[in-house]
């Protein structure tokens, strides 16, 4: 035969259950926090890319401008098909990365995404659950002092 609860021993359990539940809660916080910070390395890359491309577009455009300005055919033609194979080199690279980076801030996006609606879900069963559990205390703490109240009659 097992004793019957208290209203401490229940409010113990109930003060417990919800460090339980604050403790969880910060754990997905935290990895969320995690989630984001790799997120911040992914950007800091695709805005570098995105420097990169700008500098080699200007680069570009001067190599253009120096052919231009040149007197001979032969020279000229020649410096044209170099600019076009470096232009085509540096074009594959970064189409390269630049889908590397897309596809990462994909998946960081989903899984914080994830993160995001697992704490909210969690939010709401753990209020859901407080809420049943403080009903359940404060009916024993009432019947605890509706007995009291009998007894000093």
């Amino acid at each position: 035969m097992s004793r019957p609860d208290s209203s401490a021993s229940l409010e113990l359990e109930r003060c417990m259950n919800m460090q339980v539940k604050v403790m969880t809660f910060e754990e997905h916080l935290r990895h969320s926090k995690v989630i984001d910070e790799i997120d911040d390395a992914r950007r800091v890359k695709s805005f570098n890319l995105n420097k990169w491309n700008e500098d080699m577009q200007k680069n570009f455009k001067k190599k253009r401008k120096k052919l231009y300005e040149l007197s001979n055919f032969e020279t000229l033609r020649e410096g044209v098909q170099d600019l076009e194979k470096e232009i085509e080199e540096f074009n594959t690279k970064f189409i390269e990365k630049r889908k590397e980076i897309d596809l990462l801030e994909v998946e960081y996006e989903k899984l914080d995404d994830d993160n995001r609606e697992w704490l909210l879900s969690y939010a709401v069963s753990c209020r859901e659950k407080l809420r049943i559990e403080n009903n359940k205390i404060e009916t024993r703490l009432i019947e605890e002092n509706m007995k009291k109240k009998r007894g000093k009659l």
